[in-house]
């Protein structure tokens, strides 16, 4: 059997959207594309900084996190996009100058502020920085480093001026009315399976997509096989 490259979304693919958690079928579905001969690979939105431990256990050959922006393949790192420095200063100062809330997600960490008043950011970081791994830090207490970031719009926002300062260094997924990924330009979850692609001698026509939303849509459209879920 020809080896394929399947990629799974997490939030809403891997995981229930209802149970938040992976069902056995699925269990079950990610071992058996293993013992045939294929790699299975997380390809998610979420920084490794916000993978639940958990899901590392199902015997996943590697991780794309971040939308395409860090890579790994079992215990290597192949890829990872880093904004650190003045450039990390740089995206703080014009966030707070638009008036935008944000998570800064990393592969060690993923950052917000102090004066985060956001009542979905703060359940991310509770969540996320409590009950799963630990992983949360305030940029203020310790210098980020990160992959990509989640913005979080309130009446104050200014969108279109944020988007007019990043120019063409970003692109923006819209999530929904209020919430939208931002990403370093030429990376996405597509990029991620084409550099996975070239690393292990896989076709196009042998990469395999699974996701349910508008951060899929690269990775859907690219892949040789696409599965869009049905929820």
């Amino acid at each position: 059997m020809t080896p394929h490259i399947i990629c799974f979304d997490i939030d809403g693919t891997i995981l229930d959207d209802q149970t938040g958690k992976v069902s056995e079928r699925t269990k079950e579905a990610i071992k058996q594309a293993r013992e045939n001969g294929h790699y299975a690979f997380i390809n998610t939105g979420r920084s490794f900084s916000e993978i639940d431990p958990a899901l590392l256990t199902l015997g996943f050959d590697g991780v794309i996190c971040g939308c395409g922006t860090y890579i790994t393949y079992k215990d290597d790192i192949l890829l990872a996009e880093r904004i650190e420095g003045q450039r990390a200063d740089w995206i703080i100062n014009t966030l707070a100058e638009c008036k935008i809330d944000a998570m800064l997600e990393g592969e060690k960490y993923f950052y917000i502020s102090k004066m985060i008043r956001n009542p979905k950011l703060i359940a991310v970081k509770d969540y996320f920085g409590e009950e799963v791994n630990k992983n949360f830090r305030y940029w203020e207490e310790q210098e980020p480093i990160f992959q990509k970031m989640s913005i979080l719009l309130n009446a104050e926002s200014d969108l279109e001026k944020f988007r007019e300062k990043c120019g063409k260094d970003y692109a923006f997924i819209r999530r929904s009315r209020n919430f939208h990924e931002v990403i370093p330009a030429g990376y996405s979850k597509a990029t991620g399976i084409a550099y996975l692609m070239k690393y292990l001698g896989v076709a196009k026509e042998h990469t395999v997509a699974i996701g349910d939303s508008t951060n899929d849509l690269a990775m859907l459209e690219f892949s040789g096989i696409s599965i869009a879920m049905g929820n």
